[in-house]
């Protein structure tokens, strides 16, 4: 999944390259004071030859806690085109989150899409993390992906992840500990 992964983000890499060369129209705003700071941030890119990208993030931080966002929509000349955001925030002897998406599609018709899950409570010490990752490759007509879910209390944990050509592991991992990797028996 790491070679999809890497696919994936490298085409994203190109295609923003090409659309950042042109003129676009952006707008930010950034306010800092004693107490903690806000940013907000948007542009809008059109490529010489139809692609096009909008985009917003913003942030909020003090000293105790922070919430930052952003969302992103894309098209390509030939069909391509793609969509994402994520969002994250914590608040000290509180906990923390994320999420995030990402959504994919080439000119040919192969696909990626994504999402993280996570949650900390810091009061108990509990957690989970989930995430997914699904790519269909048009060219060869095979697909690729994982989905892992992770429990953890106080350092310690377990993952199961499932992959789609590579069988399934569980992964118990102890706090200060190597963690230790099993190939589920049905998958072997």
């Amino acid at each position: 999944m790491k070679h999809t992964n890497c696919a994936c983000l490298l085409t994203a890499i190109a295609v923003l390259s090409a659309v950042l060369a042109q003129p676009c129209s952006a707008r930010y705003a950034r306010v800092s004071g004693p107490r903690g700071s806000a940013g907000i941030a948007a542009r809008n890119l059109t490529g010489p030859y139809g692609g096009t990208f909008s985009g917003a993030a913003g942030a909020v931080r003090n000293a105790y806690s922070g919430l930052g966002g952003g969302a992103f929509k894309m098209t390509g000349p030939n069909g391509g085109s793609g969509q994402g955001g994520g969002v994250a925030g914590y608040r000290q002897g509180v906990g923390a989150f994320e999420g995030s998406n990402l959504n994919l599609k080439g000119p040919n018709g192969s696909t990626y899409t994504g999402y993280t899950r996570g949650k900390y409570n810091a009061q108990t010490g509990q957690g989970r993390y989930n995430a997914s990752h699904q790519a269909y490759d048009a060219k060869n007509g095979k697909t690729y992906g994982d989905t892992n879910n992770t429990t953890y209390s106080n350092g310690q944990g377990v993952t199961q992840l499932n992959t789609d050509n590579h069988g399934d592991y569980t992964i118990d991992w102890g706090k200060g500990q190597q963690p230790v990797v099993t190939k589920d028996a049905s998958a072997q």
